[in-house]
């Protein structure tokens, strides 16, 4: 087929350009100024990645300087042109359209021509999810919920189930299905919204999750090496170790996903970190449930030794595991808490999987049980990483939505939320590089930049100009 074009190619050469080319000299035109003229640059586009102190900025691995004739615009919107407030939207995260001007380069970058951004804020956005806490109340009460920071205003139009009846009897643990846009503040003003009293039964096991799954699991002891847990066995059938007992005997587990026995090391100083910080995002909400509420979720952070996996790893209900070998890649308590929130994250959005298949709350593909289906074990945004291309819709938006719970859940426990999109870069690769500042950002870090560009744009997160080639591989949403 590449041979054919290139003939073909050759042919339309042999046929247009050169009777063109004396048609140009007759007229008065020397072929050497035809052939001068440059084609139409064409414009590339994406998540910035890093904004340098030259001036520079990076989106999609190439380097861009802006000049005094260079225009900014809104996608869409009206001409653009220069000296633009919409200079100062040149930040991590927002997505831009660029045209080079092929005739100002510079030795680092293309000289930019024409910037187009993206209006990520007129967005229509809507979902479902559990209130986690209560912002702000009053006439206009926001709400944090699903990864959003939700206002609900006069003209909101509301609706209530179960025994709810109004706002005065919302709070956290009740789902929220919206529908809305952002302001300028990030904060989302719903349009729509209803407020659902989830009363989820006794926990069945998920399809394709837990069910059929050869799976045993032993915490790592203080005592005697304790017998395996029986073949299937859930909480609370396992004896978790106190949080103060001094760890003498490796734990283990086996699991479908993971093939063969994964060694729990008893490694006390590792297990009360990952116990910490892990501990340190629960929601608020959740830790203050009575243990028999249904809603509770038993969490329990470890990590488990799984050379081939540099993800969370979420087996059962309120187990996270973070391999050993993901740990040693992270630089500090911020990107582990990134990981760990994933997981955290992905329990909570399982437990909106079970409360909207009892409740019936969700319509069309969710009510159909794709939402189920689609949860993949263990699945996290390392998973998803470069192969959004053969991801469902689903599988995709469900990710994009635990990204989102992620962030809330780190900034929450005053974990810098920045440092998640730096935590996936890290774990993304099976080697890595020797020079770290060639690591290219996945898809669904940029997916981060973009919601902490419109939600948490504070000085402290906002990273620095770090010197970097970072490349976003996404595509536009």
């Amino acid at each position: 087929m590449a041979r054919r074009n290139s003939h073909v190619f050759r042919t339309f050469l042999a046929r247009f350009t050169l009777p063109l080319l004396i048609a140009a000299s007759t007229a008065g035109l020397s072929s050497a100024s035809l052939l001068a003229q440059e084609p139409t640059p064409i414009p590339f586009q994406g998540y910035i990645t890093a904004v340098h102190p030259s001036g520079t900025f990076d989106v999609d691995g190439k380097h861009v300087v802006t000049t005094p004739e260079t225009v900014y615009g809104i996608m869409g919107g009206k001409t653009p042109r220069m000296n633009s407030p919409l200079q100062d939207r040149l930040q991590p995260g927002a997505w831009v359209q660029v045209t080079d001007d092929r005739y100002k380069n510079t030795k680092a970058a293309k000289a930019a021509a024409t910037i187009l951004i993206r209006d990520d804020w007129d967005q229509k956005l809507s979902g479902l999810g559990v209130i986690a806490k209560v912002i702000s109340s009053g006439q206009q009460p926001v709400f944090e919920a699903d990864g959003y920071r939700i206002r609900i205003t006069p003209a909101t139009i509301t609706s209530f189930a179960g025994s709810l009846k109004s706002l005065a009897d919302v709070g956290t643990n009740i789902w929220l299905r919206y529908e809305g846009r952002r302001d300028r503040n990030g904060v989302l003003v719903a349009a729509k919204a209803q407020f659902i009293q989830a009363k989820p039964p006794k926990l069945k096991p998920l399809k394709h999750w837990e069910e059929d799954s050869d799976f045993q699991f032993r915490p790592p002891s203080s005592g005697p090496k304790p017998s395996p847990t029986p073949k299937g066995s859930v909480p609370p059938f396992v004896d978790y170790p106190k949080d103060d007992a001094v760890l003498t005997q490796d734990g283990g587990i086996r699991w479908g996903m993971l093939g063969g026995l994964h060694k729990i090391p008893a490694d006390n100083a590792l297990q009360a970190r990952i116990r910490r910080v892990g501990m340190s995002l629960v929601p608020a909400y959740q830790r203050q449930l009575p243990a028999d509420d249904p809603a509770k979720i038993p969490f329990h952070f470890y990590a488990v030794d799984a050379r081939n996996f540099r993800c969370d790893l979420i087996p059962f209900d309120g187990l996270i595991l973070i391999p050993t070998q993901a740990v040693d890649r992270l630089k500090n308590d911020d990107q582990l808490a990134a990981v760990l929130a994933d997981g955290l994250a992905g329990e909570l959005q399982r437990q909106g999987a079970r409360a909207a298949s009892d409740n019936r709350i969700l319509a069309s593909a969710y009510l159909a049980g794709d939402v189920a289906e689609a949860f993949i074990p263990g699945m996290s945004l390392v998973t998803l990483a470069g192969g959004a291309t053969v991801a469902t819709k689903v599988t995709i938006e469900l990710a994009e939505q635990r990204a989102r719970m992620a962030l809330a859940l780190m900034a929450d426990a005053g974990y810098d939320p920045w440092q998640a999109p730096e935590a996936w870069r890290l774990l993304v690769p099976k080697k890595l590089p020797k020079d770290l500042s060639k690591l290219k950002y996945p898809d669904f870090s940029c997916y981060e930049l973009g919601i902490l560009n419109l939600q948490y744009k504070s000085a402290k997160a906002r990273p620095s100009a770090p010197a970097v080639t970072a490349s976003a591989q996404t595509a536009q949403p």
